[in-house]
């Protein structure tokens, strides 16, 4: 079975580097001891953090490719930097409304239909394999219906559905949670995974996917910016 790079060369990584295990231990919050034990873990969360500790992109450590050359860690390249142009040649940020009234939002949700629609059109077989659930991430109609719903409710969130293939493909898995009972639309999902990514001029953005009942398969039911409803509407960081 392949490893992952975090598993297969993490130690070495450590010293190509420049960090000894006691250092990297004491910003892990681990014993020194438990250091190997650490770089078996699956934990995209432990792994998350410790990319930011050795400085180096995460994606590299969750991927199965060959370490860079070794005398340079240059800026990770995400998926996003080669996709968000050509998904907002339609609809850019600037015309997003930045406003809370009830015509902004309507504005708002509209965008996002056009958005998934035009989507849909480019990419026919409407999903995108996310690399750390290891399978394809399905686009149904319930993804339009409740990202519209919930994601119109502010600029921010707006914003970051425009990311939606980066967002797919890089998301890390935080949590599973079974699905409410009391929700018309996740009657036919059995568990509800809540996954992170970072988007560019948004900040945290949170996406739930749903396993359905029925044959598993995994569908984008939501996504929202995090910190969206901290964040005055119309003011970009």
């Amino acid at each position: 079975m392949c490893k992952i790079y975090f598993e297969a060369k993490g130690e070495a990584l450590l010293k190509t580097i420049g960090m000894s295990k006691s250092e990297f231990a004491r910003q892990m919050g681990i014993r020194k001891q438990n250091v190997k034990a650490l770089f078996k873990s699956k934990n995209l969360e432990t792994i998350y953090k410790a990319a930011i500790v050795m400085n180096v992109p995460f994606e590299m450590l969750i991927g199965y490719t060959e370490m860079p050359d070794s005398t340079l860690f240059p800026e990770p390249q995400l998926e996003e930097d080669s996709s968000f142009e050509a998904e907002v040649e339609d609809i850019t940020e600037d015309i997003i409304p930045t406003g809370v009234s009830v015509e902004d939002r309507r504005k708002r949700q509209d965008l996002i239909y056009s958005f998934y629609q035009n989507w849909k059109l480019k990419n026919p077989d409407q999903k995108r394999f996310n690399l750390a659930l290891n399978e394809d991430i399905n686009i149904r109609a319930v993804s339009l219906d409740e990202t519209a719903a919930q994601a119109s409710l502010t600029y921010l969130s707006t914003l970051a559905v425009l990311q939606l293939d980066a967002i797919l493909t890089n998301a890390w898995l935080v949590k599973s949670v079974p699905a409410k009972n009391g929700s018309k639309n996740q009657r036919s999902f059995e568990r509800m995974l809540i996954m992170e990514y970072i988007c560019t001029g948004v900040g945290r953005v949170k996406m739930t996917v749903g396993v359905r009942r029925s044959d598993k398969m995994k569908v984008q039911y939501c996504i929202t910016a995090i910190d969206a409803s901290k964040i005055k509407q119309g003011v970009k960081k």
